[in-house]
């Protein structure tokens, strides 16, 4: 069932230019305000994968089937009653999710999203709440810190202490912009974690065998 999904998809690139051209083609409803958010509503037996990247415009997807959903530095988006086969979720705030069928998923740092009355796999729950990608990804974080740090110490005694070499300056390039790269993430993790955490409500724990079940038709 999965490969049949995925080699059917249609693929769409949700972003602000390519959202008001969708409004023209498929007649969608809504202005993309909080009062008249923009409807991506029931496009048939059409399987699609969506790459959704928006702050500005109110958003919601209802009764998709998505192969893959990737949701990248977004706010304001709704997912209501689609089957969901992986979803990818980045840097996001503000984005609820009711009443989806979901097969895998990974966050990494998102804050104040609501999650209520999803279907998901007992292991796939766990990694949601307890945000194993992100504290797994922070953990490697912290050692390429040090990493980058060591190796900008190392590269500078090699230059106080003995003749210009391609290799030092090289060590010293590679250790500032890993120390650089690693310290914009925790400073972007210090920033976000000033926002209220997700709320999880009344998931629905399923069997892997139940969403793999070819008999079952998807609606």
């Amino acid at each position: 069932m999965l490969e049949k999904l995925n080699k059917k998809s249609i693929k769409y690139k949700l972003r602000k230019r390519t959202i008001e051209n969708l409004r023209k083609t498929l007649g969608l409803k809504g202005e993309g305000t909080k009062d008249s958010p923009i409807v991506i509503d029931d496009l048939g037996d059409v399987t699609v994968e969506i790459s959704i990247v928006t702050k500005g415009l109110y958003l919601i997807l209802k009764n998709l089937v998505i192969s893959k959903l990737t949701i990248a530095g977004s706010q304001h988006v709704v997912i209501e009653e689609c089957f969901i086969v992986d979803l990818e979720l980045m840097e996001c705030s503000g984005l609820t999710f009711r009443g989806n069928t979901i097969l895998r998923i990974e966050q990494f740092l998102c804050r104040n999203c609501v999650y209520e009355n999803n279907s998901i796999l007992q292991k796939e729950y766990n990694k949601l709440v307890n945000d194993t990608r992100e504290r797994r990804k922070f953990f490697f974080i912290w050692i390429f810190l040090v990493g980058g740090i060591i190796n900008t110490i190392l590269a500078v005694n090699s230059l106080v202490y003995s003749s210009l070499s391609w290799v030092s300056v090289i060590y010293m390039i590679m250790g500032v912009f890993l120390s650089i790269g690693m310290i914009y993430l925790s400073y972007l993790r210090y920033q976000i974690n000033k926002i209220p955490p997700n709320t999880y409500l009344n998931f629905t724990i399923q069997e892997k065998s139940t969403f793999l079940n070819p008999s079952i038709k998807i609606v």
